[in-house]
């Protein structure tokens, strides 16, 4: 709380005139960044013309684990809410309630086009994220590099085995290369 006083100059109260408690706080904070992501997401999605779903899954999971302004987000979020299980919760659960149909609706189109064939778009979503964007952040689940790699060489292998193929080893390469410089 001291470090947000400090940054905007107000007291302690003028701040719990807006927000009842720190997590009311990190909610807030989290919906905006939420903003955010889904319209870097939306943008990246609308310069992908001509490609398929399959491919399109493949540039979105390179971007979102390769730009370093989005790991930098994500990990002030998750850094945040290091300290309390409950923000971690909530930050997973707005995590899959607004991403994962983003997700599903790329799945579902790779699924007319034929790039992508699976039963079960909504959950290879919600795994897809939960794979990439939790379980191989070493912020939450403790791992040196090369767990890491296996974690994500695991995810590569399970998602296509679900029929959503879109984890390429150049792609793995290019997160270790970005976990790397961390």
């Amino acid at each position: 709380m001291q470090d947000i006083v400090d940054a905007l100059g107000m007291s302690k109260g003028a701040i719990f005139h807006h927000f009842h408690s720190k997590e009311d706080i990190f909610h807030a904070v989290m919906e905006r960044q939420f903003e955010q992501i889904i319209e870097t997401v939306d943008q990246w999605l609308a310069e992908m013309h001509g490609l398929t779903a399959q491919e399109k899954l493949r540039c979105l999971l390179k971007r979102n684990l390769t730009d370093e302004k989005v790991i930098k987000d994500s990990g002030n979020m998750i850094t945040s809410a290091i300290g309390s299980p409950h923000l971690k919760l909530a930050f997973i659960q707005d995590n899959l309630k607004k991403l994962a149909p983003i997700i599903a609706t790329v799945i579902r189109e790779g699924m007319e086009d034929g790039s992508v064939v699976t039963a079960f778009p909504d959950e290879c979503a919600e795994g897809f994220l939960l794979l990439f964007n939790f379980w191989c952040d070493t912020d939450l689940f403790q791992g040196d590099l090369p767990a890491v790699r296996k974690r994500l060489q695991f995810s590569q292998h399970l998602m296509r085995q679900v029929g959503v193929d879109i984890v390429e080893d150049a792609t793995i390469e290019a997160i270790m290369a970005s976990m790397a410089k961390l």
